[in-house]
Parts: C-alpha cells; structure tokens; sequence
C-alpha cells in the first residue's frame, strides 16, 4: 500500500485539471491573494475562531498556506484548511461572517472555486450558495467576510501554488573513449532522494508531499518521483533523506559514455520548502558525440 495513499491521490488530483488554466486543486496548497490587492492575502494567526483575516506581511510563512481537501460525495466542493493551525477551516456563518473552524465538520464549511479570468477565482460557500469570499473596507485583521451580489475584484482570489516543480535531467558523469584502445573501469558516487535548503522540521509530510506531486503534473517521472517521495518521507529524519550511492561500468574502447539523472526542483513559496529530489539514473553509450535516447529518459 502506498504511504498515506499516496498513488491513489495522485490520479484523482492529476485527473482533475480546473478547466483549462491546469491548476491541480485536489490535495494540493496555496497561497490566496486578492485581487483588489495586492500582495494582501488571507493569512491566519490563531486557532479562534476569528484569528484570520486578511493582511501583506513581508514574509510568506506557512500559516498563510491553505489545504484543499476535497469532499468525498459533495462533488467540486473543498474544505480549506490551513497548513500551521491544521484543524482549523474556514466556514462561513450568516451572523459572524468568515470564520475559522475547528468543530464538527458542517456544509458550511466547504467551499466551491469557479474561475473568472486566467488564475483568478470565486470562492463560494457550498451551503450558502449566494455567498463567497470577499472583502469588505480594505486589507485588515476583519475585513474579510461572506458577501453576495455582483462579482467584483474584492471577491477575486489568485491561487498561489505552495510549490513549482522544475524537471531536468543532469549529466553527473561523461568519458569519451572513442580515442582509447583500452576499456576503463569507473566507480561513480552520486546522490539519490530528497534534500531541502532548510534544517528546519517539516510541520505536515503529508500536505508537503501531495502539494509537491501535484506541482509536477504528468510527467514522465512522475510515477519514479512517487517512489522517491514516499522512501524519503517514510524516514523519521530529514537528514536521512539524502543518500549517496555507488555505480560501477566498464566503459570500452572507442565508446562515449554519459551518465545521466532526473532531477526535480521544487521551488518552494515558503523558502524553507525549496528542496531537491535526484531519482533514476542511466547509463548512456555511444560511437559519435551524441547519444541516441529511444525510451525518453533526457528531459530538458
């Protein structure tokens, strides 16, 4: 079975394009900005009930990264939960407005996206089917709420993916031998799984996880990712994810021969989640100075 479902996740998430603007909202977290404002997104600070709002701190962190979880029966409807407070969703309430919830899970606590232009998206309730997000006097701790009536730029919001996924593929070793009249043997080291530029502890590995596979989309390391992703987030220590490892060829005379390795770059929103995830190699030969590549492995 795979960590936390993880396979199974994947296809429901990569199946599931938002028309055609290609934003992976199932399992996936974002950063929501309005439109009216910029850089003001909506930000929570406590597990009140009302300890959220909207703000434009200088710094991203992650209590300002919200969850999407789909429902299991109400279709295109979500529960938005953030990343630090995990038990805390947003709901709407006709007497308090927007609110951030920890109870019972009602109706009013999941929420529809309809997209109105390019990244720029309604939020409405699924309960409340007249009332979305919007804002009300400007960007303050409470001037989020619940409205209704004509869409305006208060109620439009940009959904910021927590991570953008960059494939390579890297030569990590190259020997030409085509002038040589003898073979040469070789023992290379290179890395294999998951590195990110910060020490820090990862709060949640599963939302890292799924929001990092749907930021690589379908692809042809995709499936090789998965593996790599649940080895790494399986391990009780971070420092444990990277790992070296040994190859060992004999390269022939009057051969060309490259070593190759995918690569992804997730390029983190929050900058301590920027990592690095190094998975499959392969060894490329060759008579002339280009190596033919029939299964597709080079990815640029």
């Amino acid at each position: 079975m795979a960590f936390l479902g993880v396979s199974a996740l994947l296809i429901t998430s990569l199946l599931f394009l938002y028309g055609d603007c290609g934003v992976v909202l199932d399992d996936n977290e974002f950063l929501i900005y309005n439109r009216a404002y910029r850089n003001a997104r909506i930000t929570q600070w406590g597990t009140g009930h009302f300890s959220l709002g909207i703000r434009k701190p200088d710094k991203i962190e992650d209590n300002q990264l919200w969850f999407l979880q789909r429902h299991h029966s109400q279709d295109g409807c979500y529960y938005i939960k953030n990343e630090k407070y995990s038990k805390n969703r947003l709901a709407a309430n006709l007497k308090h407005g927007l609110m951030s919830w920890d109870g019972t899970f009602y109706d009013d606590n999941l929420w529809r996206f309809e997209r109105i232009a390019g990244r720029f998206f309604t939020i409405t309730n699924c309960y409340l089917k007249d009332y979305r997000i919007g804002l009300g006097k400007g960007v303050g701790d409470r001037d989020i709420a619940i409205v209704k009536g004509a869409v305006n730029p208060e109620q439009m919001w940009m959904l910021v993916p927590r991570f953008q996924a960059e494939i390579l593929t890297d030569d990590i070793f190259h020997l030409d031998n085509r002038q040589g009249n003898t073979p040469i043997t070789k023992t290379i080291y290179y890395t294999r799984g998951l590195k990110r530029t910060s020490a820090q502890p990862v709060r949640s590995k599963a939302t890292m996880m799924t929001s990092m596979i749907a930021s690589i989309g379908m692809s042809r390391v995709t499936s090789e990712s998965i593996d790599e992703l649940e080895n790494m987030l399986t391990s009780s220590s971070q420092t444990t994810w990277p790992r070296t490892e040994t190859m060992t060829f004999t390269i022939p005379a009057h051969k060309n021969v490259k070593v190759r390795q995918h690569k992804v770059i997730f390029h983190g929103v929050v900058p301590a989640d920027t990592c690095t995830l190094w998975t499959e190699v392969k060894y490329f030969e060759s008579d002339g100075a280009t190596f033919s590549d029939p299964d597709h492995f080079i990815i640029n």
